[in-house]
Order: structure tokens, then sequence, then C-alpha cells
């Protein structure tokens, strides 16, 4: 635990923020947007950012962007600046759900967590929906990263009808399953907003005591939906030496989101100046007045559902859904002979939301009292308004009448079954003793008899009894994805991350292909961003461009002293050891090599001949030598000339690995001329080594034979149009 008495600060507006207030389509996803914040947030004395997991990473995909490109630009951005080198990167986990919905195995939650710390996360926090500690059992790499915090939250909930059931002493026991699990950081998850000072006054002292012994710093999560229940929670925290505190800024405070720092502890601003520029900042990326969807409910509506337990994040499409079926709930009430209320105001939409908020009561006393999380808020809810309104008379006693439509067919959604029946793991009771806390045995009985799916209730806990080709079945969807788009798949994400991109898929996405589909969207953007099409002097060049402009826009931001006449002079290991691969990867697979081994077969029956004069002979031989020396693939079948081909590969400059590949289509587009005058396109082999004087102008480099004038004033202007665009696309990032 701290000993001081002033937190860190993490700021998550990047995240959380976004998720609690902004539709999918107004969320940011450029890195040099997430960079500008961490920028700004770290002088303005933030120790760091969440800004990967939650929902963030389906939106992204739908979006057409890559989840991991984002954080892999941001984190090398952050790596090259010497006074931002500690800010932490941080991201949120769903357990075993992982970054979906269902559970995944285990395989794939180690390769999805391996890869995020391979792109730059520093601290993860994991939570359940159930706090079920079997459903966060932590692969062993990930447990041995170094450098790595992997934080457990404890979801805290309270049912005024059920105090005793999620009481301080429940949260201290499960606190320390976490600890002895390999958790070596603990926050509290308030996702409802129902935390109050009184509780915190309780629940800081029991929970310190179980972290001090082993130093473990504890974070407050704290929704600020109820305003002021949560900023005073907030105060009490600092208080009692809570270690971290967690904000969103500008624009995108309050409500349902999280309290800017200025309006719950403005005492640790540590320069207001730079406070002031972060939330301007944030203001120029989404407006000074967004359009947010937990602004469109009254703040009366959204203290009823937050006492609830409702997320704040859940609330818009509660609300919406309600809206939706207002109509047909008004009617079921009115018909319903066990509405014992006939004179409530049914006009009123607060009189509807006070019937959800009933019979959520009732469908969570029917599920054992369930945390209200993703997924299990969004599970009740649903459920909940379902009854409402399709249930056969939902304010009858009846689960049958409640559960079930006048035809006697159960909800279409099968979640809730789901739930019941054990299929998301159990609520725990923490009491020493193992002890579950089970819907009644009648509940489970009538859900084992009507569930679309026809499933029991399950034997063995979930996370022992996943397919185990979850991993497969997505490589091989991977693979394919690669062979019907080739370099355009491999630059938006390279094998590994498509692989994890199709294992977390949404689960109803089967008549479309997501993945495929924001593949298309990245080049579809990628083409919009281009200056003009001067550039594109080989196929697949926005490919290899595409990947190394995301880091470099991120590089610019946080490193101002960057010059964009020094880019093209880099070495390719300076993009990152993560890029630099993943570049290798594309050039690997270019088409242009399917050219280059039909131009070289017919080179080799050129050398083959004895009908060649000795001057093409001498300029096919050069081309040849030319078109091997200039290829830096590896020999695939041989792992250390693999090796050794990418640590080569790492020391080309950016300008030599472009350059290169428009020669050689100079070599493939240019095959005629070499039997009209072959002195003057191939007077020698050329490699990589010449690069630089290739590309020089006209002027600033003099040629010493006839053939190199020649050559370079034919292919010049390509490799001139080719720079050139670098630049200005790099200062229009830059600018």
């Amino acid at each position: 635990m701290s000993d001081t008495s002033t937190p860190k600060l993490v700021n998550l507006t990047l995240r959380d923020g976004q998720q609690s207030t902004l539709d999918a389509a107004d969320w940011v996803f450029e890195p040099r947007d997430f960079a500008k914040i961490i920028a700004a947030s770290a002088k303005a004395g933030f120790h760091g950012a969440e800004i990967a997991g939650g929902q963030s990473f389906q939106i992204a995909i739908s979006r057409g962007y890559n989840p991991f490109t984002i954080l892999g630009a941001v984190s090398h951005a952050l790596s090259e600046s010497e006074d931002m080198q500690d800010f932490e990167l941080q991201m949120l986990f769903r357990g075993a759900n992982a970054l979906g919905f269902r559970h995944y195995d285990k395989d794939v939650l180690e390769i999805t967590l391996n890869e995020f710390i391979k792109n730059g996360i520093t601290k993860i926090r994991f939570f359940d929906a159930l706090n079920d500690i079997e459903n966060l059992e932590l692969p062993e790499s990930v447990k041995a990263a170094e450098g790595v915090v992997l934080e457990g939250a404890i979801c805290f909930t309270h049912y005024p009808e059920a105090p005793e059931r999620y009481s301080d002493e429940y949260f201290c026991h499960y606190a320390q399953a976490l600890i002895d699990a390999g958790y070596n950081a603990i926050a509290i998850k308030d996702m409802s907003g129902q935390l109050t000072d009184d509780r915190i006054s309780t629940l800081l002292p029991a929970l310190m005591k179980v972290l001090e012994p082993g130093d473990i710093p504890l974070t407050l999560h704290c929704h600020s939906t109820n305003t002021e229940n949560s900023s005073a929670a907030i105060a009490r925290a600092i208080e009692f030496g809570v270690d971290v505190i967690e904000t969103a800024e500008g624009c995108l405070a309050g409500g349902s989101s999280h309290h800017a720092l200025s309006a719950v502890a403005p005492q640790l601003i540590s320069d207001q100046d730079s406070y002031d520029k972060l939330g301007n900042r944030i203001n120029q990326i989404w407006g000074e007045m967004p359009d947010r969807k937990d602004q469109e409910i009254p703040q009366e509506l959204k203290e009823q559902l937050c006492a609830a337990g409702v997320p704040g994040g859940a609330m818009p499409f509660v609300i919406r859904d309600l809206q939706q079926q207002e109509s047909t709930i008004r009617a079921k009430y009115l018909s319903s002979p066990k509405a014992t209320d006939k004179t409530i105001d049914l006009e009123e939409f607060s009189t509807i939301v006070d019937l959800f908020i009933a019979e959520l009561k009732r469908v969570c006393q029917d599920a054992a009292l369930p945390l209200l999380v993703t997924p299990t808020a969004d599970i009740c809810c649903k459920q909940a308004i379902a009854n409402l309104a399709i249930g056969a008379d939902p304010y009858s006693d009846s689960l049958a009448d409640r559960y079930l439509n006048r035809g006697g067919q159960p909800n279409p959604d099968p979640r809730f079954a789901k739930l019941i029946l054990g299929y998301y793991g159990e609520l725990k009771a923490y009491d020493g003793n193992g002890g579950v806390h089970q819907p009644k045995p009648e509940v489970i009985q009538f859900f084992e008899s009507n569930n679309r799916l026809q499933l029991t209730a399950i034997e063995r806990h979930p996370s022992h009894t996943v397919g185990g080709n979850d991993l497969r079945e997505a490589q091989h969807s991977a693979w394919q994805l690669i062979q019907r788009l080739g370099t355009k798949a491999l630059s938006f994400a390279d094998f590994d991350q498509l692989t994890i991109l199709y294992a977390l898929k949404p689960a109803g996405a089967v008549q479309v292909d997501p993945i495929e589909q924001a593949v298309e969207s990245y080049v579809e953007r990628s083409e919009r961003a281009k200056i003009d099409g001067s550039g594109s002097t080989f196929p697949d060049y926005e490919a290899l461009m595409q990947p190394m402009l995301s880091h470099l826009s991120a590089m610019f931001v946080l490193r101002p002293d960057l010059e964009v006449k020094d880019i093209p002079l880099f070495p390719l290991e300076k993009l990152g050891k993560n890029l630099c691969s993943h570049l290798f990867d594309i050039y690997i697979d270019l088409p242009i090599w399917t050219s280059v081994t039909s131009l070289s077969n017919h080179l080799s029956k050129l050398l083959s001949s004895s009908h060649i004069s000795p001057e093409l002979l001498e300029a096919v031989r050069n081309v040849s030598m030319s078109l091997a020396k200039l290829d830096a693939r590896p020999d695939r079948q041989d792992k250390d000339k693999l090796t050794k081909a990418l640590d080569s590969f790492s020391k080309l400059t950016i300008s030599d690995l472009l350059n290169s590949i428009a020669l050689i289509n100079s070599f493939i587009n240019d095959i005629a001329k070499y039997g009209t005058n072959p002195k003057a396109y191939a007077g020698r082999s050329i490699g990589f080594e010449d690069m630089p004087w290739l590309t020089k102008t006209s002027g600033s480099y003099q040629a010493t034979d006839p053939w190199e004038s020649r050559i370079q004033q034919s292919i010049t202007g390509k490799y001139l149009r080719l720079e050139n665009d670098f630049q200005r696309r790099s200062e229009n990032w830059k600018a």
C-alpha cells in the first residue's frame, strides 16, 4: 500500500470515457489522437492511461482498425520519448471471456494476453462478471511477464434487500483469492456507481488489512452516475490512502462516465496550466459538446437505475429498449389480472422505468443475485424487458407466466438460461467453506425444460469444459483471409493478430466476415489518406506504407524534435521490433515476387541461349544478379537464415526498402529495353548499397559511367515521387 496520501492518477478517457458516453461511430482510434491525449496526460501529472480492452476491441474492428496496431504505435512512441517511458498503458480484460462474451479456450486467452503485452501494455485489469476466481486463472507465461501489473478487479454491488450477501468480509476473502491466484494489484470496480462514503469507510480499511502484508496497491474505479455518492466515495477513499484513482477528462467526463479530477479532487492537480491543456486537447478531438448517449437520460432516471445496479454504460440501451417496448409494456400491465395498482400513471415514462426496475429485481433474485456488469448486466436487463414485453403475464408469480410467451415459447435470447444453468461460472460465497450461491432448484429445473438450446445444468465449471478448437479454427480462418486478400490482410494485421481477431469475433457474425470487412475498411481509409497517387510506384506500396505511417503519427506527437526529412533515412529497426517483423512478413508476401520469379526464369533462358550478343548477355547477367541482390527474403526452409534475413532487413532504411522494390518494378516493366539498348540499363549489377545514389536529384550526384546517368534519369523520377509522397504524408501527420 502507498505510504503517502497522494494517489497516482489514471486517465480513462480513451477507453471507459468513450465506452460510457459515445456511440460506436463516434469513437476515436487514430494513434496520433491517442498519443496527443497521453502526452497531455503525462504533462498534467497522470501516471497512466487506459487505452484498450472492454468494448473498444470489438468497436475498433467494426470501424476497420486493428487494436494491436494502435497500441503498438503508441507504446513504441512512448519508448522513444525519454521523459514518458514510465507512463503506464492499461487495458481491461474479461477473464475467461477475454474480449468477447463467452468462455474461450486457455490457449486463446494466453496468446491474446501475450500479444497485448508484446505490443506495450504494462497493466492489465482482469474482472469476472460473477467474481468467480476460476474464471480468472492466469496463464503461467503471463504471470512470468516482466514489468507487467496484473490487477484483479473486485466487482462491487449492493442489494439493499440482502445486504449480507456482498459484505466487506465477502470482498476481503475474494481479494485474498485474487492475490493467491497471482495478481499483484487489486481494484475496486464500482461499475454502477453504488459506492457511498459510508461504505468506503468500512470496506477500504478492511481491504487494506488484506493487502498490506504483500504491499499490494489498491485502485478505486468509480463511475460518476450518481454524482453526489461517487464524489463523496472518492474523497473518502483518498482520505483512507487509496493508491490510485481514475478519472475521465474534458468533454467525456461526468454523467455515466467518471468524474474529472478537477471535479472530485482538485487538490491533486499538480500543474493547472497543463491540466487545462489536457481538457482542451480532448475537446479539440471530440468537440466541446459531443453527442453523448448518456446525457439524453434525465439524471433522476439515471439515479433510479444506478440504485438498481444498472451500469452507466448499459443505461442508454436499457432506455432505448424500454422506449421501443413502451406501448407493449403499458398494454401488458393494463391487461394483467395480477397487476394490482391500476391507478399508476402509465403515460409517464418514469413509471415504465419503475416497472422495469421491479422486474429486474425479480430476475436477479431468480439468478441468485448476480453482479451486473458485462455481460450479466446486458443479459439480466434484456431478460427483464423481454418479460415485461412478451411474457404471458409478467406480473404473475409463476415462472412460466413471466419467462414464456402466450404460446409457451421461451425468450429467443438463450443467454439468461445459460446464466441460470452455470455456463458463465459460479457465484462463489467466499465463506471459507467453498459455498456457492445458486438459483433455487425449481428455477434451474424450469430453465432446463424451457430453453431454445436444450441445455441442461452444467456439471463441470465452464472454464474446464471449453471445446479446445477455438485456436485451430481461428488460425484456419486467418490463413484463408490471407489467401483471399494477400498483403492487404497482412498490412492490417500479422498472422497471430488475425488469429486472435477471428478467435474473439462476435458469435453472431455468421453471414458476413467482420475481420474481412475490417481489412476492406482499413484499405479504403488508407486510400483516402493519400496526398496524391504519384507515390504508388509498385504494387501494394500502401501495404508497407500505412503501418509505418501509423507508428510515425504517434512518434511525431511524443517526439516534437523529430524532423520529417530524417524519416526516410531511419533504419527499419528504429520503428520497433514488432513493426519491423510485421513489415518483413508483408515484404515476403508482396505480389511483385511472382513477377520476379517469371522474369528470372525468362532471364535464365536468355543466359543459356547460344544466340545472344555479348552485350545483351552482360546486361541480362547484371539484371539477373541485381534481382538477387535486391531480394531480402530468406530461405523459408532454414530457420537460421530466417533470423539472419530479418536482422539484415531491419538494418535497411525506409528509403532503401521502398526504392529497392520500385527499382525491381522498373526492371520488370522495362524488360523490352534490355534487348534494344542493354548498356543503357545494365552496366553492372545493383544492390541495396546503390540505393542512396540512385535517388539523388539531377546534379547532386556525378555519375561515373554513361549508363549510370541514363538509369538515374530513367528511374529517379519514380523515386522522387515516392520519397516526396512519403515526406508530404509524414508532414501531414505531423501537422
